[in-house]
């Protein structure tokens, strides 16, 4: 959200400069002006997160930050992957589609927040209709994702709250051979994607290409949809599980069908918005995907870090595996 937001104000401060002044920002004071924009966003971001902190405040099991950062851009660690994409995003409003959608987001995010200061609820509390399961088989490594500030994939963008970013990795938390450029270099790569729960498929996109420039840390601003190809999955009344960055002709499904807990959805890919191949996968309580509160779940049958849990929430920085 720190991103679009920022986008959001340079187009402004862009457009009023050039249609109120009379006089056009030239590219490189965009670019400059978006950068300041990001910083104070994400400044005021943080330091609003740090003020929600209570008791049951938590830090991810292993800083995220701190783990090596695949590919070429990796030789400048995480804060050169960071501004990377934070340039390259700019040019996200260039592309109609993702334009759309950006305006899309930021309009339901704000109905959300509106929604959540009514209710006074942040959602922690809920406890999920249906059992979930991992949606994959072997062991993976939660990268992003939690249910606290700290820990949270996205805090602020409201449908993406508790949003879980599923990689493989070796026992160094590399999660590619060579360099990181190719998509089969990724140990996630192409691996079966499974339904988390019995459910209803609503929504399916599978035409994004994977995206380009993998390992370099560049934004895949001409994508037709930043969610990239992905599959929508009513599990229960208000649960929907979306599973993201799926490989383009992966998808075995269509909307409209029914799916059967542990069935093969598609495949893991590199589509939308992605920095490296990994799993997107988040519940909320709408089949808009940007008017609906994001939903902490809970997972059974399952093995964390090495030790069998049942009915967990995760937290960044933990290995998991099925028990089966």
């Amino acid at each position: 959200m720190t991103i679009v937001t920022a986008l959001a104000l340079t187009l402004a401060v862009a457009l009023v400069t050039e249609y109120g002044a009379g006089y056009r920002v030239p590219g490189l004071a965009v670019i400059g002006l978006y950068l300041v924009f990001y910083w104070l966003v994400n400044r005021w971001r943080r330091r609003g997160e740090s003020g929600k902190s209570g008791e049951d405040e938590a830090e991810p099991a292993i800083d995220p930050t701190e783990l090596p950062t695949s590919g070429p851009v990796g030789r400048l660690g995480q804060p050169g992957l960071v501004a990377v994409w934070t340039v390259s995003n700019l040019f996200c409003l260039l592309n109609p589609f993702q334009l759309a959608q950006i305006v899309r987001q930021l309009v339901g995010n704000l109905g959300l927040q509106a929604r959540e200061r009514r209710s006074g609820d942040d959602g922690r509390g809920y406890r999920t209709k249906v059992d979930y399961s991992l949606p994959f088989r072997g062991e993976w490594l939660l990268y992003n994702g939690g249910t606290t500030p700290a820990t949270s994939h996205s805090w602020d963008v409201l449908g993406q709250r508790y949003a879980l970013d599923f990689v493989q990795a070796d026992e160094e938390y590399r999660r590619h051979t060579g360099r990181g450029t190719r998509s089969g270099d990724y140990y996630c790569y192409g691996q079966e994607i499974l339904a988390a729960a019995d459910g209803r498929v609503v929504a399916v996109e599978g035409r994004v290409r994977t995206a380009p420039f993998l390992g370099w840390g560049i934004c895949d601003f001409l994508a037709r949809n930043f969610v990239g190809n992905h599959v929508l999955i009513e599990h229960a009344e208000g649960e929907y599980g979306l599973y993201a960055h799926l490989i383009r002709g992966s998808i075995t499904v269509s909307a409209g069908d029914q799916v059967c807990r542990g069935q093969v959805i598609g495949r893991c890919g590199h589509t939308g918005h992605s920095t490296e191949p990994h799993l997107h996968f988040h519940l909320q309580d709408s089949a808009d995907l940007f008017n609906g509160m994001g939903l902490p779940v809970r997972f059974t049958g399952l093995r964390v870090d090495g030790e069998p849990v049942d009915g967990v929430l995760l937290t960044a920085g933990i290995r998991v595996q099925p028990v089966d």
